[in-house]
């Protein structure tokens, strides 16, 4: 449904008009329309009209940019800048590697929904870290997305079957379901989410996930993975390095290869905070030069980090991670690698690198089939 191969993804347009940046759009009260709604697959997933989330209370801004009060808030779904770049991407396997708290989750739980509802005998499934996290996303995103359909629209998607882990459509015998693991039967579209965290925390899970799960994906079918990073070790890892590698390399992918999508702390446009409100050191200031300067090299796209991204970065470095550079790095990477290096504090050209980095020292030259001397003065006392 879904379903592009857009390396530069168009604005999602309807009857001449971008959906993603307009208003919320009104529920059409004309049969036809509606009918002609309804088959739309962008429609439902852009317009606002069909689906609501529940976010939590700082996804949540309001009027003079303060934060409104209160644990969450539903509101109706449409798909926010990262999500809305996923979809353009979407392949028949998909690897992201991410920032925190983008609404992947959130995004594919009702993409799935929708699937099953607008689809005839679809089995759709979501794996989780652990059983609180799928009680969670089923109770939240998946049956709370159903629940909260336009009554008129409920009343057409009667349930077969509603457990604590599933719902199964009386209309067109479609499901989808949050588990831990799943082995039988086939899966048409399937979502591994924290992939990186099963990996690392069960890693007979991830084994069971790679042999059993993912497998029973047909070459038709939709895989999405999804993670923070979690160590340079386990089944994410070595998959993240693998269709990276592709990427780079801008090789034909077949249905069986990975898509490589990544998304920055900084292409967040909710990670900030007022510069005035935080000091900030001429080292971390160095920090974000460094990294506009390696994005630009390595992934050839443009970056700037301005006050209050930097000022949002280095506050929650100190408060949410005790400073630790490392943690930010897995948490809130701003270039791929970032997200599985090692601190180079202590190292003694950690300083000396950043700023060979700046002058653009590091740099890729010709490959000639000849020999090359390199020569070293590393010192001993200084």
């Amino acid at each position: 449904m879904y379903l592009r191969d857009l390396d530069e993804p168009a604005p999602v347009r309807k009857k001449g008009r971008v959906i993603s940046d307009t208003p919320l759009l009104p529920m059409p009260t004309d049969a036809d329309e509606l009918a002609r709604c309804l088959a739309d697959p962008e429609w439902r997933l852009f317009s606002g009209c069909l689906y609501k989330i529940m976010i939590k209370g700082d996804d949540k801004v309001g009027p003079g940019g303060l934060m409104e009060e209160g644990d969450a808030f539903v509101l109706p779904f449409k798909p926010n800048r990262a999500q809305r770049r996923f979809i353009k991407r979407l392949w028949h396997r998909n690897l992201i590697l991410k920032a925190r708290q983008l609404g992947f989750t959130t995004l594919i739980a009702i993409m799935w929904l929708d699937h099953a509802l607008f689809n005839a005998d679809q089995r759709c499934g979501i794996i989780a870290q652990d059983r609180e996290a799928a009680e969670a996303i089923f109770a939240d995103k998946v049956k709370f997305g159903y629940e909260n359909l336009p009554t008129e629209i409920r009343e057409r998607f009667p349930l077969a079957r509603d457990s604590a882990t599933q719902l199964k459509f009386a209309h067109n015998n479609s499901s989808i379901r949050v588990a831990t693991s799943m082995r039988s039967g086939t899966i048409h579209r399937l979502h591994v989410s924290e992939f990186g965290k099963i990996c690392a925390k069960y890693p007979d899970k991830a084994a069971e996930v790679v042999t059993g799960s993912i497998p029973a994906v047909p070459t038709n079918g939709i895989l999405v993975i999804e993670s923070t990073a979690e160590g340079r070790e386990g089944e994410f890892f070595n998959m993240v390095q693998l269709a990276e590698a592709k990427h780079a390399s801008k090789q034909v992918l077949t249905p069986k290869d990975y898509r490589f999508h990544f998304y920055a702390w900084w292409q967040e446009p909710k990670y900030r905070l007022d510069s005035s409100t935080v000091p900030i050191t001429r080292e971390e200031h160095d920090y974000s030069d460094m990294v506009q300067d390696k994005v630009r090299q390595d992934m050839g796209i443009e970056c700037h980090i301005d006050a209050d991204q930097r000022a949002w970065y280095v506050a929650t470095k100190r408060a949410d991670f005790s400073g630790k550079e490392e943690r930010m790095w897995q948490e809130y990477p701003s270039f791929p690698a970032e997200a599985f290096q090692i601190s180079t504090v202590g190292n003694y050209y950690a300083k000396d690198m950043i700023e060979l980095r700046k002058r653009r020292g590091i740099t890729r030259v010709p490959r000639l089939d000849l020999p090359v001397n390199t020569y070293w003065d590393i010192g001993r006392s200084d």
